[in-house]
């Protein structure tokens, strides 16, 4: 059956302040002034697919190296910032995403019969909070009302309070009631209204976000991070939380950018590699990418990808290896009618990774190796490789060994490579543990930029409009734009790459 995205809210776009006119802004006079529960939380699922290109592609993806810029005019990935980019993804939170859960909280949170929708949207209003800071840091949170404009609250505050309330959630949510509202499986786009499902994401998002902060607050990280595993982390790829985007109704897709467009190419960095981890071509590479039919390279036995960062591009850019077009993953081929592909919000094989930092970090007894290994082996079986493939690869590869900064670099490569193509949490995993190896822009970091020369980007800047419309509530540290800068490290940062030596840092333990 195909599901159908129900549109409810207008106006998300304009920019706006996250707390002011929110009515005038967000009222439609034609709109459903009640709308059920399932068809606002479509929508709500959906808001992080919206805007792809200008939300994720142009700055994660690029950030973590996964993709390379192939357009001239494009210079974010020299770390310059573009606020009539970045700030659509600011706005589809705060005005479309947030403001609909709440709307959703207010009309059926009070109403015993529909707990478990309370609970769902909560968790998921946690993952979205998680997003959100892995791009800026401090927000807007504690308060936030439409109404009035509050304090921008740090890190931490909002970090201890999201672990709060998806234990809360978690532990709330009765998949057993038969008194319970239950949301149409067609409408609960990631789970299906499976609230064991529900319960194993939520845990693993905590799990997520105590990994995050194990540099910054180990012990805090530690706590969470058992509670979450003891609690129940995802147990397989059946587990896996993505969003479907329809092949009618967004246009900004991976595809079109690799395919269509010509936008962009397979990163240098990410082809090269999956070919030195083992002696024989990661399986996986030539399942995602390949030349297109009208490059000279088509048909080559090796993939080479483009250099991240040029000012000006070689006139040949476009001739490196793109997203293949007759890709059987799922991630980009989608169902095969009216699912264009899917966007990951948490893959299977990130959890399991999860769970093998947490045992290399001691707080379990598991052994690091054998995990790390069960997350390529999960990583390959969802991408589609065939499982004697995949053996051949995984028996290459060398165990986990050396000082824990040599295995923890070992463990976050095969990870950066596993969690393809969620480039938030690559991004996230660079900037937390300076691994992988990966390279600053290779014509220098831009003189129109707020990232120093010789430094990697740290953050997305807060949009323009929030020193028009709430400067006097911003960070004090950040509250022009001037001080507003990409090369500020967030609170779980807590290391300067460039201090890394002979590949290692000696800030991860």
């Amino acid at each position: 059956m195909k599901k159908l995205l129900i549109v409810l809210t207008a106006g998300f776009f304009i920019t706006t302040s996250c707390t002011e006119n929110f009515e005038e802004i967000n009222t439609n006079p034609n709109a459903v002034t009640a709308p059920q529960p399932g068809q606002l939380f479509n929508r709500i699922v959906t808001t992080p697919v919206f805007d792809y290109q200008r939300n994720v592609n142009l700055f994660a993806d690029f950030y973590s190296q996964y993709w390379a810029n192939t357009v001239n005019s494009f210079e974010s990935g020299r770390y310059e910032y573009v606020d009539g980019w970045a700030a659509t993804g600011w706005n589809a939170f705060y005005v479309d995403g947030l403001a609909n859960t709440k709307t959703l909280k207010r009309l059926y949170g009070e109403d015993p019969f529909y707990s478990n929708l309370t609970q769902v949207l909560e968790i998921f209003e946690c993952s979205e909070w998680s997003r959100m800071m892995a791009y800026y840091g401090d927000l807007p949170y504690f308060g936030v009302d439409f109404a009035s404009k509050v304090p921008y609250n740090s890190e931490k505050e909002i970090y201890y309070d999201l672990f709060e309330r998806l234990t809360k959630a978690v532990n709330a949510l009765d998949s057993s009631a038969t008194d319970q509202f239950v949301m149409p499986s067609e409408q609960d786009l990631i789970y299906a209204w499976d609230l064991e499902k529900w319960k194993r994401f939520g845990n693993s998002m905590r799990l997520r976000l105590a990994i995050r902060i194990s540099n910054v607050d180990p012990n805090k990280a530690q706590t969470e991070a058992v509670a979450a595993i003891n609690a129940g982390v995802m147990q397989s790829n059946n587990d896996v939380a993505h969003v479907p985007a329809w092949v009618n109704g967004f246009y900004d897709y991976l595809r079109n950018m690799a395919l269509l467009w010509d936008n962009i190419r397979a990163s240098k960095t990410f082809i090269d590699l999956m070919y030195s981890q083992t002696s024989i071509e990661d399986p996986r590479a030539k399942i995602w990418f390949n030349y297109k039919a009208s490059s000279p390279l088509f048909g080559s036995a090796r993939l080479e990808g483009v250099a991240n960062g040029y000012n000006i591009l070689p006139a040949d850019a476009n001739d490196f290896a793109t997203m293949n077009e007759n890709t059987t993953y799922i991630g980009f081929s989608g169902d095969g009618a009216d699912i264009d592909h899917y966007q990951p919000i948490m893959l299977y094989p990130e959890v399991l990774f999860l769970q093998a930092e947490a045992a290399l970090r001691g707080w379990t007894s598991e052994d690091p190796t054998a995990l790390m290994q069960e997350g390529v082996r999960a990583s390959m079986e969802f991408v589609g490789v065939d499982s004697a493939d995949a053996t051949t690869y995984i028996d290459e590869l060398a165990p986990l060994s050396g000082s824990k900064e040599e295995q923890l670099k070992q463990l976050m490569t095969q990870k950066y490579i596993s969690n393809f193509p969620n480039g938030r949490e690559a991004w996230v995993d660079f900037r937390r543990t300076d691994y992988p190896d990966l390279t600053l822009p290779i014509d220098g970091v831009s003189s129109a930029s707020t990232v120093s020369s010789g430094t990697y980007v740290k953050r997305i800047r807060y949009p323009d409009n929030a020193f028009n419309s709430e400067q006097d509530m911003l960070p004090a540290d950040q509250n022009t734009i001037e001080t507003n800068r990409m090369d500020k490290r967030l609170w779980w940062d807590t290391a300067d790459t460039k201090t890394k030596s002979n590949g290692l840092m000696n800030s991860n333990f």
